[in-house]
C-alpha cells in the first residue's frame, strides 16, 4: 500500500511542477512582448528625437537662383549614383549634405558656376563611403560627360570643408530609417518587406528634385511615400494603413495627407503593372491582402520609371584612358 501511495504522489508532484513551467512560460512570454514593444518605441523616439527639418527650404522659396543651383547639384548627384549603380540610399544622404551645406555656405554660383558641380561630386563622394561597400577612386567617381572634371586633390579639398561646415554629423535620419521600422513595426514577411522598400526607393528618388518635399521631416515623407506604394497596390487596405502609421507617429494627420498628395504628383510617372490574379477571397487582414499582391506581380517588370536615374554600363576608367594619353 505504502509503494502505490508513493506512486501516487510522484505523479501528482510532476504534474504540479509541469503546470508551474507552463505558467512561467506564459509569464516570460509577456514579458518578451513587452520588452519588445518598449525596445521598439525606444526606437521611434530616438528617431523622431534625431530627425531634422530641412532649413533650405525657407532659403530656396526666396531665392530662385539658389534655387535652380540646387536642383542642378542634386540633379548631378542622381546622375552619378545612376551611373555607377549606387543605391537610393546614398543619393537620399548625399542630397541632405547638399542641402545642410547650402544653407551654411553662400555659393556664388553666377561668378563660380563650376562650384555646385564641385560641391555635389564632393556630396556624393562623401554618401558613398558612408553608404557604399566598395566605392571607385575620386576620379573616376565624376561621369564622363561632366561639363568641368575635377583633380583628386581638389575634391579632397572640398571634402574637408563640407566635413566641418556639416560639423562632421554624417549619419542623418532619413526616410529609409522610418520605412525599415514601419516595416518591422507591421511585421511584414521578408519577400512582402524587400519588395515595398523596392517600391518606396522608385517613389523617394522622384521628390529629390522638387523642392516642394524639401518642408517636410523624414518622417511624413516616409508615410506618405508607403502610403501611395501601398494605396497603389489595394486601395481598399490604405486607409487602415494610414490610421496605423498616423497612431504610430503621433504625428499631425494634414502633414502627412499634403505630403502625400505631393508624392502621387511627382510619382505621377511611376506605372505600376496591373496585371494581377483576381483575389477570390479576401484575405483576413491588410497584409494578405498585401502578400496576395506582391506574390501575383513580376519583381522585375512591375515598375517603369521614366527616370531621373537610368541604370548605366559599367564606366570604364578615366584613369586607364588618361595613362594612354600619357603615352
Amino acid at each position: 500500500m505504502t509503494f502505490l501511495l508513493d506512486s501516487l504522489y510522484c505523479k501528482d508532484e510532476t504534474i504540479e511542477v509541469l503546470e508551474v513551467k507552463k505558467h512561467n512560460s506564459i509569464s516570460l512570454l509577456k514579458n518578451q512582448d513587452l520588452i519588445c514593444e518598449e525596445e521598439q518605441q525606444v526606437e521611434l523616439t530616438s528617431l523622431l528625437s534625431k530627425e531634422q527639418e530641412n532649413h533650405m527650404y525657407n532659403v530656396v522659396i526666396n531665392n530662385p537662383c539658389l534655387s535652380l543651383c540646387r536642383k542642378e547639384g542634386v540633379e548631378l548627384i542622381l546622375e552619378g549614383v545612376g551611373y555607377h549603380g549606387f543605391c537610393v540610399q546614398t543619393a537620399v544622404v548625399a542630397v541632405n549634405y547638399l542641402d545642410r551645406f547650402l544653407v551654411r555656405f553662400e555659393l556664388q554660383s553666377e561668378k563660380q558656376p563650376w562650384m555646385i558641380h564641385l560641391v555635389a561630386v564632393t556630396c556624393l563622394s562623401l554618401a558613398a563611403k558612408v553608404e557604399e561597400t566598395q566605392v571607385p577612386l575620386l576620379l573616376d567617381l565624376q561621369v564622363e560627360e561632366s561639363k568641368y572634371l575635377f583633380e583628386p586633390k581638389t575634391i579632397q579639398r572640398m571634402e574637408l570643408l563640407v566635413l566641418s561646415t556639416l560639423k562632421w554629423k554624417m549619419n542623418p535620419v532619413t526616410p529609409f530609417s522610418f520605412l525599415d521600422y514601419f516595416s518591422r513595426r507591421f511585421g511584414l514577411d521578408d519577400h512582402i518587406c524587400c519588395e515595398l522598400l523596392r517600391r518606396c526607393e522608385r517613389v523617394l528618388i522622384s521628390t529629390l528634385t522638387d523642392r516642394r518635399f524639401m518642408c517636410y521631416r523624414p518622417s511624413a515623407m516616409a508615410a506618405a511615400t508607403m502610403l501611395h506604394v501601398i494605396d497603389m497596390l489595394e486601395p481598399c487596405i490604405g486607409q487602415e494603413y494610414h490610421e496605423q502609421l498616423l497612431s504610430i507617429l503621433g504625428i499631425v494627420k494634414d502633414n502627412v495627407t499634403d505630403c502625400y498628395k505631393l508624392v502621387q504628383e511627382a510619382a505621377s510617372n511611376i506605372v505600376f503593372n496591373s496585371n494581377k490574379r483576381k483575389i477570390a477571397a479576401s484575405p483576413g487582414s491588410p497584409i494578405g491582402v498585401m502578400d496576395v499582391s506582391f506574390s501575383s506581380d513580376s519583381s522585375n517588370d512591375s515598375w517603369a520609371v521614366a527616370a531621373s536615374v537610368s541604370s548605366s554600363p559599367e564606366p570604364s576608367s578615366k584613369k586607364i584612358r588618361t595613362n594612354e594619353k600619357e603615352k
